[in-house]
């Protein structure tokens, strides 16, 4: 059956005539006619983009992400390591580096959170575009199946895994001010109930707390949003690449097919197919 309408589109409906003498047998389902490559008329066309240009934008970011936070776990395990406190001068010492090293972290924290920001960004939409290519390949250019629901399942565990990783880790930083509350409690140098300062021979001991707890806290907070990244990567791609697969099979095997029509008085688009 075949209907129009003239509102800038018309679709039409090709179906099977029914036999006058009842219906027709079924096709025959041997090997040769599942595997018959589909008409070029009935081939939706190759997408133009593959996502390499986003993909490797979503390496870059990552790399300089990885690169920031990898710096911050280095300078804050060496945070103010040679401080320290002369009772009889009362004088501190090495106080520079530890002003040094607040300021290296103030500067790369930032520097990790928005090019793991883009990264993780630039790898869904590269992800995507990446399925849909592999999708056209595998369905009209003979290209070997992927495993999608495999990728779907590692990448949905690496995204989950590093969002609740790095809001554990984010949520347990902020309670622990990065450490300072437990190396204080553990090696006190300032009252917190707001006295005097405490034991000033403790700086070494505490620093060096310090620089082992604020250095996990960091690295934590790298590897949820690296984790991240390469799951939504993984997720996107799988998702896509399943959902395209099971349309360009859909549409082959229907013969869909959408095409300008023009005439005097009309302009619209013609869908036809089997259905």
């Amino acid at each position: 059956m075949v209907s129009s309408v003239s509102l800038a589109l018309s679709v039409v409906l090709a179906a099977q005539p029914a036999s006058p003498e009842g219906p027709a047998p079924a096709p025959a389902t041997d090997s040769a006619s599942l595997t018959a490559p589909a008409p070029a008329s009935a081939r939706p066309p190759e997408p133009r983009w593959r996502g390499t240009g986003l993909l490797a934008t979503a390496g870059v970011f990552g790399g300089i992400g990885l690169g920031a936070n990898l710096g911050r776990v280095i300078v804050a395990s060496r945070l103010c390591r040679g401080a320290s406190y002369d009772p009889e001068s009362q004088d501190y010492s090495a106080l520079d580096d530890c002003a040094f090293g607040g300021a290296a972290l103030g500067i790369l924290a930032p520097i990790g959170l928005l090019s793991n920001t883009a990264a993780f960004a630039f790898a869904a939409g590269g992800s995507s575009m990446r399925g849909r290519w592999d999708a056209h390949r595998t369905a009209f250019a003979g290209e070997r199946q992927q495993r999608a629901g495999l990728q779907i399942g590692l990448g949905a565990g690496l995204l989950t895994a590093g969002i609740i990783t790095y809001l554990g880790v984010r949520i347990g930083s902020f309670a622990d001010a990065l450490g300072f509350a437990t190396c204080n409690d553990r090696h006190p140098v300032i009252d917190m109930t707001g006295g005097e300062l405490g034991d000033d021979g403790n700086i070494p001991e505490f620093t060096g707390c310090m620089g082992r707890r604020m250095g996990g806290y960091l690295a934590g907070i790298g590897i949820g949003q690296t984790m991240s990244v390469v799951g939504v990567g993984l997720l996107t791609h799988g998702a896509v690449y399943r959902r395209d697969l099971k349309l360009m099979h859909y549409i082959t095997r229907n013969q869909i097919r959408l095409q300008p029509t023009l005439s005097f008085n009309y302009a619209g688009l013609t869908l036809s197919g089997r259905f």
